[in-house]
């Protein structure tokens, strides 16, 4: 199964831009130069200094096509501080929601000292990866794209002096969707053959019905036959 990488800015425009209201389509990222509900841009434009000085900074970011699954979340970060708040005292919160009803998510927290920052003032850059987020299951809250919300702060609260992000990214390791596969495993054979013939007949948004036309039928199985790993 192919792989393909996500990556979603940490800060940055969509501080600015970006906010959770009651329903999924009242999040809007319209206000972002290049990047709108209807056609996203992955990797989001980097943040400036401009949309990061201090305080902390609460962000609703576009995630992942909802369906797919999470392999590996990674961090790039790149913080530049003028050493009024430790860079190993980053505290960046990031929350994948799960329930379209309640707003409830899985969350993973990076700090500074996870990434090896110290104090002082300087540029610090660190990598960090996790399974925090692998197995998920992705609802499409803003069609058919996932959300994410992200808290940047300081282990004590906000970030004071003049600290901010550069080329920082959340990067999702997500698998690409394998013709014919009708379990998702990422192989397509006789489990698959199997699902196609047990629900044969018409099935609306059935996952054997893999051309889409609301019918499980000899397309759907010549789609399998075709792609027999």
């Amino acid at each position: 199964m192919a792989n393909r990488v996500l990556s979603l800015s940490l800060c940055g425009a969509l501080a600015a831009a970006l906010a959770i209201a009651s329903s999924p389509r009242d999040v809007v990222a319209d206000h972002i130069p290049g990047h709108s509900n209807d056609d996203p841009v992955f990797p989001v434009p980097i943040p400036g200094q401009e949309f990061f000085s201090g305080g902390i900074v609460f962000v609703t970011a576009i995630g992942p096509v909802a369906g797919v699954e999470i392999h590996n979340t990674s961090f790039d970060i790149t913080y530049v501080s003028d050493g009024a708040t430790p860079a190993s005292d980053l505290h960046i919160t990031v929350g994948l929601a799960i329930n379209p009803d309640d707003p409830i998510s899985v969350e993973f927290v990076v700090n500074g000292s996870d990434l090896g920052f110290g104090s002082g003032p300087g540029t610090f850059k660190g990598t960090l990866e996790t399974d925090a987020f692998n197995g998920i299951p992705l609802q499409g809250f803003l069609p058919p794209y996932s959300i994410l919300d992200i808290s940047i702060g300081a282990i004590n609260g906000g970030i004071d002096g003049t600290g901010y992000f550069v080329d920082s990214f959340i990067n999702f390791d997500v698998a690409e969707d394998t013709p014919g596969d009708v379990d998702g495993d990422g192989i397509v054979g006789l489990t698959d053959l199997i699902l196609v013939l047990s629900v044969w007949g018409p099935c609306v948004d059935c996952p054997a019905d893999l051309t889409g036309d609301g019918v499980v039928d000899f397309a759907d199985l010549l789609e399998v036959l075709a792609n027999w790993s």
